[in-house]
């Protein structure tokens, strides 16, 4: 198979000209925390930029670190323009900014735009006049009665999409939590706040933005006249944005088909999508040890969606979402990789982490080296690197949300607090606690998976492994994604069984970087970058 998706026009290239480009999410909260005060800050995070770098890391995205309750892990926004006291301040912000520059990083932050907190000064003015210009920042209706299509994304935990205001006298529409009132897009007034937060931002010196949940946004909120042209809406967003800076990035995040996701990307629009449909078919393929969802997955994006125009993933910072997947693919998931109930959120999701679902070990370190050889950008959340773990005693989609693991001392270095809140109970016992899995431990040890993903980083910024021009091998064994790039094969064995390749390498092949590979057959969960 070749790649013959054509570059979209106005697409400029600057988002993922590199091929060694690396995408890292960082959680301010719970990276590094520098004041000892139990919560991770921009002056922890700072420090540790060097770490960063050493990964490969050409984006660092920045997570939600607005004044929040943090209900719902930062995404209640109380206030677009401002930082949480608790992480910092403009000032600390900036001096994160400069450092990751100097040392060729960029970063891109979090713009949560299809919603408010409840206790946000927009929804607070909205409330005390839903009929006034303030009122129409938000979607209100006199009864709660729901549309054919209109569903909350948190089944189980809040299956609302309306809740009442007794002020207002009336219920708003929130598609997340109840305390996330949904803002209007329709709004003219709405957009030029968006417009004005954004541009503040991008003055601070952020390089661009991950956009939440992009085609909620735009999306009819159950009552009539509420739905926005999308491109119309991010054609006049990128065209203001780009007066203030004219090389912004804009990441869309919205769980839909490449065909919805691809009018994203078209004119510019958005420099890349979060592929969500690439991550579905990953887990389908590692649940029955066979590449061929994986082949058809990149046939349909090739068809829509530019390679460089993707961020690939295999874990991201909550639950695993296997929406895109028929209800028998995903109940053959589910029995593979969450056999207990407690495993599982949403009807659609698994709370697991990526190392604890991966195992065995071998099974992790392939991902991993998989993920920079799927066709597109990679994206890391931070340790996973290290393989960190889960907690399933802790209730909902934060199971998978774990403190930074820098050494064995307590709290993992995490912290000096006598206390750790946000540290889970299975990092300090467990096997992989921070004791075992830290970042000290690791960089002294070569066959680390933080060493294998350095070695991979740089393998493949060496060997120009270009996110385009790929092509999919046949090897004779079905278990295994064979991809054929710029000079350079990437072999993966997604099954627990040794195959046999029908492959001529030619006498000039040379392995760059291989585990249980003899030149013929690949072992179980083996993986091979080979210069041909």
């Amino acid at each position: 198979m070749t790649n013959t998706a054509a570059q979209t026009d106005g697409w400029t290239g600057d988002w993922a000209g590199d091929p060694g480009e690396l995408v890292y999410g960082l959680d301010l909260s719970r990276f590094a925390d520098a004041d000892g005060d139990g919560l991770g800050d921009l002056a922890g995070a700072t420090e540790h930029l060097d770490y960063v770098a050493s990964l490969g890391v050409t984006w660092i995205w920045l997570l939600p670190f607005y004044p929040s309750a943090r209900r719902d892990n930062g995404y209640d926004v109380d206030d677009h323009l401002a930082v949480d006291e608790r992480f910092g301040d403009l000032d600390a912000l900036r001096t994160f900014l400069d450092r990751a520059h100097e040392r060729g990083m960029r970063v891109l932050i979090d713009a949560v735009l299809h919603h408010t907190s409840d206790r946000h000064a927009w929804f607070r003015a909205a409330v005390e006049a839903p009929d006034s210009a303030a009122g129409r920042f938000f979607i209100w209706s006199e009864d709660d009665s729901v549309e054919p299509g209109d569903h909350p994304m948190f089944p189980g935990e809040d299956d609302a999409v309306w809740a009442y205001e007794p002020r207002a006298g009336r219920y708003y529409h929130h598609q997340f939590y109840a305390f996330q009132p949904d803002l209007n897009a329709t709004d003219p007034d709405v957009f030029e706040e968006i417009v004005r937060v954004l541009s503040f931002w991008l003055e601070v010196g952020v390089d661009g933005f991950r956009i939440d949940a992009a085609l909620l946004i735009v999306q009819g909120k159950g009552r009539p006249d509420t739905d926005v042209d999308d491109g119309s809406f991010f054609d006049r967003l990128r065209a203001r944005l780009r007066e203030v800076k004219q090389d912004v990035a804009l990441i869309a995040e919205a769980d839909e088909s490449p065909e919805l996701m691809a009018a994203l990307v078209e004119r510019g629009r958005f420099e890349a999508v979060i592929d969500f449909t690439l991550n579905n078919s990953l887990i389908l393929a590692l649940t029955r040890g066979r590449a061929q969802p994986l082949v058809d997955a990149l046939r349909r994006l090739d068809d829509t969606i530019p390679p460089d125009a993707r961020l690939n993933f295999v874990h991201n910072a909550d639950e695993l979402d296997l929406q895109q997947l028929s209800d028998e693919e995903r109940k053959e998931a589910f029995e593979h990789f969450a056999p207990d109930p407690s495993m599982l959120i949403y009807g659609r999701g698994i709370r697991r982490g990526w190392a604890p679902m991966m195992q065995p070990h071998e099974r992790v370190r392939m991902t991993l080296s998989l993920l920079y050889a799927l066709p597109g950008v990679p994206l890391l959340l931070a340790g996973q690197e290290l393989g960190v773990g889960d907690d399933l005693s802790i209730e909902g989609r934060g199971a998978a949300r774990t403190t930074m693991q820098w050494d064995d001392s307590r709290w993992g270095g995490f912290t000096s607090a006598e206390e750790s809140p946000l540290t889970l109970p299975a990092q300090v016992d467990g096997p992989y606690g921070f004791r075992d899995v830290n970042v000290r431990a690791q960089e002294d040890d070569p066959g680390s998976l933080l060493a294998l993903g350095r070695t991979i980083s740089q393998v493949r910024r060496a060997k120009g492994a270009a996110a385009g021009g790929w092509t999919v091998e046949d090897v004779g064994a079905p278990s295994v994604l064979a991809l054929r790039r710029d000079g350079l094969l990437t072999l993966h064995n997604l099954s627990d069984q040794a195959v046999e390749l029908d492959l001529d390498l030619g006498d000039d092949a040379e392995a760059a970087l291989a585990e249980r590979w003899d030149g013929r057959t690949l072992g179980a969960y083996g993986f091979a970058w080979v210069s041909v």
